[in-house]
C-alpha cells in the first residue's frame, strides 16, 4: 500500500523559497527515482489527493501552473 508524503514548512518560508522547493521536487523526479525506487510513484496530478493541511502559497502558485488546486 502506498503511503502519502507531505512536504511541510512554516508560514515564514518565503513564498519564493516554497515556489522553488515545490518546482524542483517535481521536475527532478527523475534524479529521486534514480535514489530511491518509491519515487516512481510521485505523480503531480495526485499530489494534492488527501492534503491534509493548508497549502503554502509558494507551493500553491506551482500547482496552479500545473492547473492543480483551486
Amino acid at each position: 500500500a502506498a503511503v502519502g508524503n507531505f512536504l511541510i514548512t512554516h508560514a515564514d518560508v518565503s513564498d519564493e523559497t516554497a515556489y522553488q522547493m515545490t518546482k524542483l521536487l517535481f521536475e527532478n523526479l527523475d534524479q529521486l527515482a534514480a535514489a530511491h525506487a518509491a519515487a516512481k510513484a510521485i505523480d503531480v496530478a495526485k499530489a494534492l489527493d488527501g492534503m491534509p493541511v493548508p497549502l503554502h502559497p509558494g507551493a500553491e502558485r506551482y500547482y496552479k501552473e500545473k492547473g492543480l488546486g483551486k
